[in-house]
C-alpha cells in the first residue's frame, strides 16, 4: 500500500491558547517599545540640559526642607568626584547614597515627577 506524504500539517496549526499568548507577547513588546521611547526622550532632554534644571530645582526643594544640610553633603560629594577625577565612575545611585532615605526620596520624587 502506497501512502503519499506531504508537508502539510493536518492538525490544527495553532494550539489552544496560542492566540492569547501571541496577543500577550505583542502587548508586552509594545509596552517595552513605549518604555524605550520614553527613555530615549528623557535622554534627549538631558542632552538639551532640561533635566539639569530639574535636578537643580530638586536640590532647591531639598534645601527648603529640614534636610538642607544633606543637600550640602550631596553638593560636596559631586565636587569631590569632579576634583578627584572619578566623576565618570560615580553613579547617581552612589551620589544619592550619601543622603538619608527621606532626603533621597524628596530628590528622586521631585525629579521623577517633573522629568516626565
Amino acid at each position: 500500500m502506497l501512502h503519499a506524504y506531504s508537508n502539510e500539517n493536518t492538525t490544527n496549526p495553532e494550539p489552544v491558547g496560542y492566540l492569547k499568548m501571541m496577543q500577550y507577547e505583542e502587548a508586552s513588546q509594545r509596552a517595552s517599545d513605549a518604555a524605550e521611547e520614553e527613555k530615549q526622550e528623557i535622554l534627549e532632554n538631558l542632552e538639551d540640559d532640561k533635566l539639569i534644571d530639574i535636578a537643580g530645582e530638586a536640590l532647591g526643594e531639598l534645601y527648603s526642607t529640614k534636610y538642607s544640610d544633606e543637600a550640602d553633603k550631596l553638593t560636596n560629594e559631586i565636587v569631590k568626584a569632579l576634583v578627584l577625577g572619578c566623576h565618570k565612575d560615580m553613579t547617581v545611585r552612589q551620589l544619592l547614597s550619601h543622603l538619608s532615605l527621606e532626603a533621597e526620596k524628596i530628590v528622586t520624587d521631585y525629579i521623577l515627577t517633573h522629568a516626565n
